[in-house]
């Protein structure tokens, strides 16, 4: 298992997600402003209208994403002060110890019973691991280095860095939520919303239309066509969340759960430690830890809600990763 492979394809992919995303709005946006300057006369160069509307969604993503960045990043150093649990401190030792890994891991221990944990990159290149407090209440030692190693392997491999391009690209509201959750005493989210905010901001951008297309007149013949191509952008605008994620989800690749397991076993030399933390995690439906449903491919067990244990459709299942270290490992008690 090569680190530095899947660090290559982690970077690859992200760069075919960004790529197949600029395609899209690029030809959305010339088929739309192509509808626009030849239906509503649209007077300017069709070419500089159409450079100018990609140049500024172009500033309008990379606003988004730093911004959104910017206040994650700071809503999370502005944290409430907390002692980790020492037995999740001396797990982030031991592993970083066993498997040599030199670079700065924060960790962050989550008020949660459940056993989950997850990890993001920092911009400073350091990394950060979430992990709860029923990793360290619940888990014998051998068990929470073994989950603890789960996410450093992902940090390795680079997955984190596609986690963390992901929650840049939820937005304040969400993450406002996740932390309020994790660090708070409610923990309950609406699902979906970026789906029902897009359709409302197209289905507004299309009544407006409509409406300046019945008042038209010789007067508003300059300012129509400018109004359709501003209610394009801000249709497209909205959907930049929406579309991103999906891509993330499309190019998210299933194995990378399996190799972070194997990578665990390998770098606490301890595979059925890592089969009965996935065991035990599973098993432990008492307390569960939620996200948003955007985010619930981070975590080392996701769940959708208190009613349905079926994991995000980007991952595997738990019974699937224990069979694959059991294939891996055949000596493992089932």
């Amino acid at each position: 298992m090569n680190i530095y492979e899947s660090v290559s394809r982690n970077r690859l992919r992200l760069a075919a997600i960004i790529s197949t995303f600029s395609l899209a709005i690029m030809a959305l946006s010339a088929g739309g402003c192509y509808l626009v300057y030849r239906f509503a006369g649209l007077r300017y160069s069709f070419w500089l209208v159409l450079l100018l509307f990609w140049l500024l969604y172009l500033l309008y993503a990379v606003l988004r994403y730093a911004l959104c960045g910017l206040w994650v990043f700071r809503s999370i150093n502005v944290l409430p002060p907390r002692e980790n649990d020492p037995r999740l401190e001396d797990a982030v030792a031991a592993v970083k110890l066993g498997c040599g890994l030199t670079a700065k891991v924060r960790l962050f221990e989550i008020p949660n019973s459940d056993i989950n944990s997850f990890s993001i990159a920092f911009p400073d290149g350091s990394h950060g691991v979430f992990a709860t407090r029923g990793v360290a209440e619940k888990l014998p030692a051998r068990e929470r280095e073994a989950v603890i190693a789960h996410e450093l392997a992902h940090v390795m491999a680079g997955d984190s860095l596609l986690y963390t391009v992901m929650i840049r690209l939820v937005g304040p509201g969400s993450m406002r939520r996740m932390l309020s959750g994790l660090w708070g005493s409610s923990g309950r989210y609406s699902l979906g919303e970026v789906g029902p905010t897009s359709l409302f901001a197209i289905t507004f951008a299309v009544l407006i239309s409509n409406a300046l297309r019945k008042s038209y007149t010789p007067q508003s013949a300059q300012a129509l066509p400018l109004a359709a191509v501003l209610l394009l952008f801000l249709s497209l605008a909205s959907l930049l969340p929406l579309m991103m994620h999906l891509l993330l989800r499309l190019f998210f690749d299933r194995e990378r759960e399996y190799a972070a397991d194997m990578q665990a076993a390998f770098m606490t030399r301890d595979p059925e430690a890592v089969y009965l933390a996935l065991k035990d995690a599973a098993e432990d439906v008492r307390d569960l830890l939620l996200l948003p449903a955007r985010l619930d491919a981070l975590l080392f067990h996701p769940v959708v809600d208190y009613a349905s244990y079926r994991p995000f459709r980007t991952q595997p299942t738990m019974a699937e990763r224990m069979q694959r270290l059991h294939r891996s490992f055949p000596a493992l008690a089932t």
